[in-house]
This record gives C-alpha cells, structure tokens and sequence, in this order.
C-alpha cells in the first residue's frame, strides 16, 4: 500500500487483502471442522492428550466465531 497514489488503490488494495483473510479464515475454520467431525482417539494417545486436542481444535474453532453447538436435538 506504500506505492499506493491514489485512495481508489488503497480502497483496492485493502479489499484484496481482506478477502484474501476471510479466505484463509475460511479454510482454517473448514480444517477444523473436519478435525472435530472425524475425532477419534489415536493410537499411544492418552486421554489428557486427547482431551487437549480435543480442547484445542474447539478453542480454536470458537475464536474463529465458529463455535460448536453442543445443545443439537
């Protein structure tokens, strides 16, 4: 945006970058999606270790705002 010279390039320039954020914020949110739909235990894995994965890949869910709706009927 330095070499910007005028405002309509950086009005485009922001655009760019903001869909290019919302792309890969996306695709992490995607990512972890399918890690929690296909949890499993692995092998040599604990149950503190796999509860802090688990914890992990929902954290990280919910500070993407896509948090885990535990109240499905």
């Amino acid at each position: 945006m330095i070499n910007c010279k005028s405002a309509y390039e950086v009005w485009n320039d922001l655009i760019i970058m903001h869909q290019g954020t919302f792309q890969v914020k996306r695709s992490k949110i995607d990512l972890l999606r399918s890690q929690y739909e296909n949890f499993y235990m692995l092998d040599s894995e604990s149950i503190d270790e796999m509860l802090t994965r688990f914890t992990k890949i929902t954290n990280r869910l919910s500070s993407l705002g896509d948090a885990i709706d535990y109240d499905q009927n």
